[in-house]
C-alpha cells in the first residue's frame, strides 16, 4: 500500500471520527457561534416542508339548510335521500306538516309575517308531488346560538299528521317547549282534562326539581297590536296563576307576552287563528 492511499483512509477515518464525536454536539456550537440560526428556529416552529399557511376547516352542511335572512331553501349532498325519507311517510290521505324555523332578529319578507313561513312555503316547492290540501305551513321561532348569523343552520321540520287530526289539541307537547291553547279573545284557558292533567304533571316536577319555567302569552292578528300585547300577558298570568295555586314557587316562573308578533301559522284562515292564540311554557337553561 502506498504513501497516497494511506493517507486517503487516514483521512477518512478521521472524518468518520470527527461526526460521531462532534455530531451530537452540533445544537450546543450552533448556539454559541450561530444563536441566530437557533431563534430562528424556535419562532418558525416549523420543520421542512411544513408551511406557516393555517389549516381550514371543512363546513359541515346538512342536505337543507338556510343562510340568516335568507329564505332560499340550499340543496346540498344528500339531499335527494332526506327527501325521499320524508315521503316515505306519505299514506292515502294523511297531512304534510312543513315547519319553517326562524330567529327574532330576521326580517318578515313581503307578504309574510315572519321569514319562518316564508320558509315553509319555499320549501313546499320543494315537494310538488304532495297536493296543496295535503300541505300544512307552520312556523317556529328558535332561539339564536353562536355562529348563526354567518354560517348555515337547518330551518326546516317535517310531520306527518293523520287527515282526522289537523285540529290541534288544547295542550300539545313538543320536543323544546308546550303549547297551550286558548279560545277567541280570552284569557281563560280552554276547559280540558288535558290541559289540567298536564299543569298538574308541570307544577309537581318543577316543584321537586327546583327547574325554572318561562311563560309566553301569544295571539292572533285580530284587534290591535298593543291590545294583544296585553291579552297575551294576561294569558301568560292566567297560566301562572294556575300554577302558583298549585304550589310553584312564584321565583321559578317568569310569565311575558309577544302578543302576534310570533304566529306558528297563518292568520288568514281560522284553523291558523286559533293555532296562534297560546302560551308557550319553557324550561329555562340554567347557566
Amino acid at each position: 500500500m502506498n504513501t497516497t492511499t494511506r493517507f486517503i483512509l487516514w483521512l477518512i477515518l478521521v472524518i468518520l471520527l470527527g461526526l460521531l464525536w462532534f455530531g451530537p454536539w452540533y445544537p450546543c456550537w450552533q448556539e454559541v457561534f450561530c444563536p441566530d440560526c437557533i431563534k430562528g428556529a424556535e419562532v418558525s416552529g416549523l420543520t421542512e416542508g411544513e408551511t406557516t399557511e393555517p389549516e381550514t376547516t371543512a363546513v359541515i352542511r346538512g342536505p337543507l339548510d338556510f343562510k340568516w335572512s335568507d329564505v332560499t331553501p340550499y340543496q346540498n349532498e344528500g339531499f335527494a335521500a332526506y327527501k325521499a325519507q320524508v315521503l316515505a311517510g306519505k299514506t292515502d290521505d294523511n297531512i304534510l306538516e312543513i315547519t319553517g324555523l326562524y330567529y327574532d332578529g330576521e326580517p318578515a319578507p313581503e307578504g309574510f309575517e315572519n321569514m319562518g313561513l316564508a320558509r315553509a312555503a319555499q320549501i313546499r316547492k320543494l315537494f310538488p308531488d304532495v297536493p296543496d290540501d295535503r300541505i300544512l305551513l307552520k312556523a317556529r321561532a328558535e332561539d339564536e346560538t353562536d355562529g348563526t348569523r354567518t354560517g348555515y343552520f337547518t330551518a326546516s321540520a317535517f310531520n306527518w299528521l293523520e287527515a282526522d287530526k289537523t285540529a290541534k289539541e288544547s295542550v300539545e307537547e313538543l320536543a323544546d317547549r308546550t303549547v297551550i291553547r286558548f279560545p277567541l279573545n280570552s284569557a281563560q284557558k280552554i276547559s280540558d282534562p288535558g290541559i289540567d292533567e298536564y299543569l298538574d304533571k308541570l307544577a309537581k316536577r318543577v316543584i321537586s326539581t327546583g327547574e325554572q319555567i318561562q311563560l309566553t302569552g301569544h295571539t292572533d292578528n285580530t284587534g290591535g297590536e298593543d291590545t294583544n300585547m296585553v291579552l297575551g300577558q294576561n294569558r301568560a298570568d292566567a297560566i301562572q296563576r294556575i300554577l302558583l295555586s298549585k304550589g310553584v314557587p312564584q321565583a321559578q316562573i317568569s310569565a311575558k307576552s309577544r302578543g302576534e308578533e310570533q304566529p306558528v301559522a297563518s292568520n288568514d284562515t281560522e284553523s291558523g287563528k286559533a293555532e296562534n292564540r297560546r302560551v308557550e311554557v319553557r324550561f329555562l337553561k340554567s347557566n
